[in-house]
């Protein structure tokens, strides 16, 4: 098993490296065109307005963290939330899951098993995702479909058969770790999945007003390029917040629809947004939300 996690992190650093690389060509390329763009008041208050909204969506994954850890024990918002907010940033470490471990160390000794929080982290793992993939599949109708997987050199049936076979592989996933939770009813997790998909839904409205406004594409392709992006940083191990490879993967595809410079400049005002509004939602955890201390009962508990 450390022979396959060694291996899949080679991988992913060789692909962020790729994406890196990909971006400084595609930057200095264009660099004119980026040094000379401007924005105005309206579009720099405007920007700072999709700041704050992306930072305030974080507490809806916030609230996801605290439905999952539910599933397992009573843990209140109190600790839940500032787990989540206070480790935020640290998916800027090398790997991009730091802040998976970081949440589940936080609440370590409280009432949820050392072994049940790294259940928790694993199922965040999956259902934030498919929270994206969920919004993806809603946007279908709306999206040029045929045309897209003909520019990629695929049938429509092969991104469609692809997306059924991870889903039916996550909720296998997500089935083994909560089987005893379970007990063959999924409405517990529908909770979070719901959240996370909510959470997507701004996100990708985040990202397509950007590149509508920059860009001038459509909304339901920004949206899109935006979860796509998002998706495939996400899934890129050793991506720190899915840095380089996320921007790799927006550039390539509005570059289609509009000017490569163009592109790369709603790929780089959106990597802005998303670290403004994440740096919002981790001030906003550490300095505003109320801790509450664990009684002692509590932190003398044997953790099983």
């Amino acid at each position: 098993m450390k022979r396959y996690a060694r291996l899949l992190k080679i991988v992913g650093v060789l692909c962020l490296a790729v994406a890196v690389l990909f971006m400084a060509r595609e930057v200095l390329n264009h660099r004119d065109a980026l040094l000379g763009w401007r924005p105005g008041p309206s579009m720099l208050a405007m920007l700072a307005g999709l700041a704050v909204v992306y930072g305030a969506a974080l507490f809806v994954l916030a609230e996801c963290w605290h439905r999952i850890i539910g599933l397992y024990g009573a843990e209140p918002r109190s600790r839940t939330w500032p787990s989540y907010t206070t480790t935020l940033v640290a998916r800027y470490l090398p790997g991009n899951v730091a802040h998976i471990f970081a949440r589940a160390a936080w609440l370590r000794n409280g009432t949820v098993s050392t072994p049940d929080l790294a259940r928790a982290s694993a199922i965040e793992l999956i259902l934030v995702p498919s929270g994206a993939a969920l919004a993806l599949l809603a946007l279908l109708p709306f999206l040029p479909v045929t045309a897209i997987a003909a520019q990629i050199g695929l049938p429509v049936a092969a991104p469609i058969a692809g997306a059924l076979a991870l889903a039916l592989a996550a909720a296998a996933a997500v089935r083994h770790l909560l089987f005893r939770q379970l007990r063959g009813a999924w409405r517990p997790v529908l909770a979070p999945l719901l959240l996370s998909t909510l959470f997507m839904a701004v996100l990708g409205a985040v990202f397509a007003l950007i590149s509508g406004t920059i860009a001038g594409t459509g909304f339901a392709l920004g949206m899109a390029a935006g979860l796509l992006g998002w998706l495939i940083g996400y899934a890129t191990p050793g991506a720190p917040g899915g840095l380089g490879s996320r921007e790799a993967v927006i550039t390539l595809m509005l570059s289609t629809v509009a000017a490569p410079e163009t592109a790369i400049l709603v790929a780089l005002v959106f990597r802005l947004i998303t670290t403004l509004g994440e740096f919002a939602c981790f001030a906003t955890g550490a300095l505003a939300i109320p801790r509450k201390a664990l009684p002692a009962s509590v932190k003398s508990s044997p953790q099983s």
